[in-house]
């Protein structure tokens, strides 16, 4: 596996503050991380980890501009000093710590960006060369945006990853070839969220028949799509999406501790499908960003959902009654399910 370490972009110090971990890039600092990006472009990335500092995690966003694979953040890649009273020997060690699980959870083809502080190299080569992490090794500091290559064997192979409610999980079990493992709540967090992009996508897909009856065969429901009619296809396949919708809303409120009471809202716009469509994909992707308010864009979410169930004719009561079902009966991404990696 390939892992490419990177500094994270220069970083704006304002000399009347002290430095803190939410210091902002410098312009010039941007302009690095796009040179990055555009330096790694010919790189198939699978994805990037980035450490919970905020200019590592906007160095990372500038450069996923290019990649658009996941982000992750793993505060085990912080510089030393973020955790009281630590040595330099136990920095070392949670930052191996943190490499060692990556390398477990993709294969051997794999590249993998890690964007953090320049203290962190240390680590980096300690891992990479098999040393044993000690207080007396050796501080290798790296420049802004300075991306180095590390190649890695890894543990163990894998082809594909699979996300599986917790009920089904005995199937797999069964199956020796699959091993269980649990997401870290930087990858929940941000798997939840391209989760609800993919819903966009199937509202998209609900509009047009042929799709619809394309995408009942692939969930296994091959008679389901010859028995029903156009209308009652497109109510039923509507309602899934949105009952698996408001889950996925309520899971991203329990990872992030917000109010879910708060978001659920009957407020709705009377829009078309088209602009239901186009404002939920809009206010998706606004997930992505640092500076947006996660609460306020789930709330718009939600209401245009509501304006979704709306148009569709949709009970939305019984959509939401039927989504606590759901969660009850088969638990939610959040509490269930569980990654299965295929070796």
């Amino acid at each position: 596996m390939r892992i490419i370490y990177c500094h994270h972009a220069e970083r704006e110090v304002n000399p009347h503050k002290l430095r803190s971990q939410a210091d902002d890039i410098t312009s010039n600092g941007f302009k690095d991380a796009q040179l990055v990006a555009e330096a790694l472009s010919n790189q198939k990335v699978t994805a990037i980890y980035t450490s919970d500092f905020y200019r590592c995690k906007k160095t990372a966003q500038i450069l996923n501009q290019t990649f658009e694979v996941p982000v992750y953040e793993e505060p085990r890649f912080n510089e030393v000093g973020s955790v009281e009273g630590e040595s330099w020997k136990a920095c070392i060690e949670r930052n191996i710590a943190a490499i060692n699980d990556i390398l477990t959870k993709y294969n051997d083809d794999a590249t993998i960006i890690c964007v953090t502080s320049g203290v962190n190299l240390s680590a980096f080569v300690c891992a990479n060369l098999g040393l044993k992490p000690s207080d007396d090794f050796p501080f290798m500091g790296a420049t802004n945006c300075a991306p180095i290559e590390f190649y890695f064997s890894t543990p163990t192979h894998y082809r594909e990853v699979k996300f599986v409610r917790d009920y089904k999980a005995l199937e797999y079990r069964k199956n020796k070839n699959y091993m269980v493992l649990s997401p870290t709540q930087s990858e929940l967090k941000t798997y939840l969220r391209y989760e609800l992009r993919r819903q966009a996508e199937l509202m998209d897909i609900f509009t047009k028949k042929a799709p619809r009856e394309d995408y009942l065969m692939k969930l296994g429901e091959l008679e389901r799509a010859q028995d029903l009619g156009e209308v009652e296809t497109k109510k039923y396949l509507t309602n899934k999406l949105a009952i698996d919708t408001i889950q996925l809303i309520k899971d991203i409120c329990a990872t992030e501790n917000i109010d879910f009471a708060g978001i659920q809202t009957t407020t709705a716009l009377d829009l078309n499908e088209e602009q239901c469509i186009k404002n939920y994909t809009a206010y998706v992707e606004r997930l992505f960003y640092l500076d947006t308010k996660t609460s306020d864009t789930l709330m718009l979410i939600y209401s245009t959902l509501v304006s979704y169930i709306n148009y569709n004719e949709l009970p939305y009561d019984d959509v939401v009654q039927t989504t606590a079902l759901t969660e009850e009966q088969q638990g939610s991404f959040y509490n269930g399910k569980l990654i299965y990696r295929l070796k």
